[in-house]
């Protein structure tokens, strides 16, 4: 018998489906050129692949960049308050599966019966099974460190999905990614549950979430339905309160339960019952806070230095440059002011498309610089230039510090 979505299921959906949303118009912008950035700019994961960057070398690895960063320590935080929520309320893959598993529920026709899927591993081969995030997040980091590129791309449900066919991604990468979100209608959430490395990261921080399902032992009939709709497997109708790093808050188990005060959502050791939207309202700040923070992370992606004497009239300029996304596309670029006279330094925000340049006024302006970034490029692997490869959509020139009153000792 189907049942009626709480309030708090209403507004986990229409959070689901706004941030899917978002993910495909912000790919699909930047795909027909509308938008400059990455599809994976946003991406928590990010701050994962350019943690060891950032700690080592102090800047970002290929396209990544502050966001990354921020959000991912926001996203850190706010699991240790509402588990692995974010999972279940804003990931667009996560949604994705949900919905195929609810589509393929659909089309079975098993309206009577609350199985989220054809089949659910059994409890030891289930925990084994979630052993294989970890492999996948260390072959994820391992790679990203050795290579200094985003490895994964081409295996990332997220970035093949939402990309359309961006940077990296290869043909066999769609039928891969396919395959992984179709076994989503065989065993529930299958992608989420045993490859997902962000998960894996996640995990020991909701493990000690403040925030959690308690069920209400008097109150509670056994019928085992929070059980059998758990997108993770969980028995929840064992246990006074889902101690377990792999809830991810999505409610489904309050839904179902028959008995309005047997499963309610609870801080830790409290029987204190708190409404659905507090999860909203904990990721929201999360998520301001990544992005409101973002700016003050000054690391670059890449830094070149061409002259050390002195300028006469030193000034700066920030170019925007289509064709610069990664440290490679950036180090490209960087190299086609190296016979330019008066360039001093310049430093790439890469996922921003961000070229800071350093010159002395008095030997170049920003619009020969603009020149020489959108000149030809020569490709020596080729022996042919190649042309169009950056363009400049925007200069901003810094303003020079303002100077007080010279010292009668000042020249």
């Amino acid at each position: 018998m189907a049942l009626e979505s709480s309030p708090a299921q209403v507004l986990r959906r229409m959070t689901q489906a706004a941030f899917v949303l978002l993910a495909a118009g912000a790919g699909l912008g930047l795909a027909m050129g509308w938008l400059s950035g990455g599809v994976e700019r946003f991406c928590p994961f990010g701050g994962i692949e350019t943690l060891w960057s950032v700690a080592t070398q102090q800047r970002f690895t290929c396209a990544t960049g502050p966001y990354n960063l921020t959000l991912m320590i926001a996203l850190v935080a706010a699991t240790v308050v509402v588990r692995k929520a974010f999972c279940s309320w804003i990931c667009p893959v996560g949604t994705v599966s949900e919905w195929l598993g609810m589509l393929a529920r659909r089309l079975r026709r098993r309206r009577r019966s609350d199985a989220l899927g054809l089949l659910e591993p059994p409890p030891r081969a289930d925990t084994a099974l979630r052993g294989l995030r970890l492999a996948v997040l260390a072959a994820v980091v391992l790679a990203t460190v050795g290579t200094g590129e985003l490895a994964f791309r081409p295996y990332d449900p997220y970035y093949v999905i939402f990309s359309f066919n961006g940077h990296e991604v290869q043909w066999w990468s769609y039928p891969l990614v396919a395959s992984l979100l179709a076994l989503a209608i065989v065993v529930p959430m299958a992608w989420c549950r045993y490859l997902c490395p962000l998960g894996c990261v996640l995990w020991p921080f909701s493990r000690f979430g403040w925030l959690r399902v308690r069920r209400l032992a008097e109150a509670c009939s056994d019928c085992g339905r929070c059980d059998r709709v758990c997108p993770h497997g969980l028995e929840i109708s064992k246990v006074d309160e889902v101690r377990s790093g792999e809830c991810t808050l999505c409610l489904e188990c309050t839904r179902v339960c028959g008995r309005r005060q047997a499963l309610t959502l609870a801080p830790a050791g409290s029987l204190r019952r708190l409404p659905g939207w507090s999860l909203a309202l904990v990721l929201a700040i999360a998520i301001a806070f990544g992005l409101g923070t973002a700016r003050r992370v000054a690391f670059a992606s890449y830094q070149r230095t061409y002259s050390n004497a002195p300028a006469r009239s030193p000034s700066t300029a920030v170019f925007t440059v289509d064709g610069v996304r990664c440290v490679d596309t950036a180090t490209l670029a960087a190299s086609q002011l190296d016979e330019l006279e008066g360039v001093l330094s310049l430093e790439a925000h890469a996922s921003d498309h961000i070229l800071r340049v350093t010159y002395d006024a008095l030997s170049v302006d920003p619009a020969a610089i603009r020149e020489a970034f959108e000149s030809p490029v020569y490709d020596a692997s080729s022996g042919a230039f190649l042309f169009n490869v950056f363009h400049v959509r925007d200069v901003t020139v810094v303003p020079a510090p303002l100077r007080g009153p010279a010292r009668k000792d000042e020249p």
